[in-house]
């Protein structure tokens, strides 16, 4: 009897838990200081698209995400999560367990042709920030969306979106170069005092 509800509460629930993120979504687990760090007054907001839905940072779940994608929820100790891959792209959909609660707090993006750690989506799939070229973005195409020559290798602008009292909430987009390209990058919504 207790094999058949475990059974049934492991098939049941939309949650798993697995290993840590592979691949590039990996990073979301680094504590990499940025090589150049701005402030920006540009607005960060990712507009996501899975399917014919928009889901948003801090008011989407992932568990809504994985429905209409039709895959599992995976989560560790750290972070809920689910991979995407789409043409040559893989999409990271992050809930950090901490502040999170399973709402979408960061997504990672990484141009790979192997996808083996993301189930593959046929459905529309896109991640963009009005005015800012995301996988697609060169050293020069940043200096021209921010105005900043982007040094090093791990790039970050952040934009405040909330103060309360003495928190601050803010945006940020993290780009990680390899030479003149960007190797991947993550967008997080992130607190701070």
């Amino acid at each position: 009897m207790k094999f058949i509800f475990f059974l049934f509460t492991f098939t049941a629930s939309p949650a798993v838990l697995a290993a840590q993120m592979q691949g590039f979504g990996a990073s979301y687990y680094q504590d990499v200081l940025p090589d150049s760090y701005y402030d920006t007054n540009i607005s960060l907001v990712p507009e996501v698209t899975v399917g014919d839905r928009l889901y948003a940072m801090e008011s989407s779940r992932l568990s809504d995400i994985a429905k209409t994608a039709g895959v599992m929820v995976n989560k560790d100790d750290r972070a809920s999560w689910l991979c995407l891959a789409s043409q040559d792209i893989s999409y990271w959909f992050i809930s950090d367990n901490e502040m999170g609660h399973g709402d979408l707090t960061a997504i990672a993006i990484a141009r790979t042709r192997q996808h083996k750690e993301c189930s593959s989506f046929k459905g529309k799939l896109s991640v963009s920030v009005r005015g800012i070229l995301l996988p697609e973005a060169s050293r020069e195409k940043i200096l021209s969306s921010f105005s900043h020559k982007p040094t090093g290798d791990i790039i970050q602008y952040c934009h405040d979106t909330r103060r309360d009292g003495e928190f601050t909430q803010m945006n940020c987009l993290q780009y990680f170069l390899e030479g003149n390209h960007v190797k991947g990058l993550l967008i997080s919504q992130l607190t701070s005092s």
